[in-house]
């Protein structure tokens, strides 16, 4: 079993390849509307096929397309939809990822077909980080919303740049079950009730304080039936060259995990990933026919990411947790699986990896909750 990412014969088009069975990205979605309740299970819904921001039109054409459609904006108290930056990836059940992860391994030499490439992993974000992300400097964001405006499932995904690097498969689940999903975001900062340091600026990340209130607040107000909260651990900071220990970070989320419970539904944890030793696209520019020598062993992968203070925090707050850990690692964790680059860095997944697994982080999400509670 492996997982594929293949252009088509056919120009300008996309078909993602995965076990025979192909998926074409310029196929419609459906208008269905989903009642008040998420219901597990049902056809999966594909996304409409909108082109990567790599092949935008040139600025000028893009200014009158855009006057002429709704604008892809994140301002305004009703923010038109943002168009998705990257093809739609196939639904690729557990048992196929853990196939995929299992023979990873075992690659020697970069595949011929490899997505993305080592020249480009790098920017592979998977969405506008730009016009969704907030600013270091600011402190707000009118949220980009994605999926399904009209739904009466209201979804919120928040977090530092690792909620960014979830947001491509978490735009493919809100489409595919026509959740109204809305994204906070800003890099640097997690969700914590922590003052973290700024590294860039060597002080203390003041602007980050009045983000997670702001996004309490906006929460408050909204009371979303889901709020998915995810945060990158790794060497985090709150003085200069003070690391945050694990019982500080699960200390931290437990107050913003508190306050988040008292108006959301349900809230769950995403929980970190690891950490390879080196960047992954320079690695294997450098090393194309040795792949292995860019993997890191999941112990030294995972030995300074808080998992486990995350799983304590989401278990004393009633909260859900989901481990990530399988989808990418077994004893090691490499930097490519079937055909696909994992990491655009050291700390962070590749948007083409992400978004295949948008099925994996749905079946997960469902099942963090009985059928009976589902929001």
């Amino acid at each position: 079993m492996n997982l594929r990412w293949t252009r088509s014969r056919e120009p300008n088009a996309l078909f993602v390849l995965f076990c025979g069975f192909s998926v074409n990205g310029d196929d419609p979605a459906s208008d269905r509307r989903t009642p008040g309740r998420l219901v597990k299970g049902g056809p999966p819904h594909m996304l409409r096929h909108e082109p990567s921001r790599a092949r935008r039109l040139p600025v000028l054409a893009a200014l009158v397309l855009a006057l002429i459609a709704a604008p892809a904006a994140c301002t305004g108290e009703r923010p038109p939809q943002p168009r998705p930056s990257a093809e739609p990836a196939p639904r690729v059940p557990l048992s196929s990822v853990l196939a995929a992860v299992r023979k990873a391994p075992a690659i020697r030499t970069l595949p011929p077909d490899l997505t993305p490439s080592p020249a480009t992993a790098s920017r592979d974000l998977g969405f506008d980080n730009e016009k969704c992300e907030t600013p270091p400097t600011a402190d707000r964001i009118e949220a980009c919303v994605f999926g399904d405006r009209a739904s009466a499932i209201d979804v919120v995904l928040y977090g530092d740049s690792h909620a960014g690097m979830w947001l491509p498969p978490m735009i493919q689940i809100a489409e595919r079950r026509h959740w109204r999903l809305s994204f906070y975001g800003k890099p640097a900062c997690p969700a914590l009730r922590i003052t973290f340091w700024n590294e860039q600026e060597r002080r203390p990340f003041a602007e980050c304080d009045r983000f997670r209130d702001f996004v309490a607040n906006r929460i408050t107000a909204e009371r979303p039936d889901l709020v998915v909260v995810t945060n990158g651990s790794f060497s985090r900071k709150r003085g200069r060259g003070v690391l945050i220990t694990p019982e500080q970070w699960q200390v931290g989320l437990t107050q913003t995990l508190t306050t988040l419970r008292r108006s959301a539904s349900r809230v769950v944890v995403l929980g970190d990933t690891p950490v390879l030793a080196g960047s992954a696209p320079e690695c294997l520019a450098a090393h194309p026919r040795a792949v292995q020598a860019c993997s890191t062993t999941r112990a030294a992968a995972t030995a300074r990411v808080w998992n486990a203070a995350d799983r304590a925090a989401a278990r004393l707050t009633g909260s859900g947790y989901v481990s990530v850990l399988p989808w990418l690692c077994t004893a090691v964790c490499t930097p490519v699986i079937g055909d696909v680059t994992v990491y655009r860095n050291r700390f962070h997944l590749t948007g083409t990896y992400a978004r295949m697994m948008n099925g994996v982080l749905e079946d997960a999400l469902l099942t963090s909750f009985s059928a009976d509670s589902a929001p």
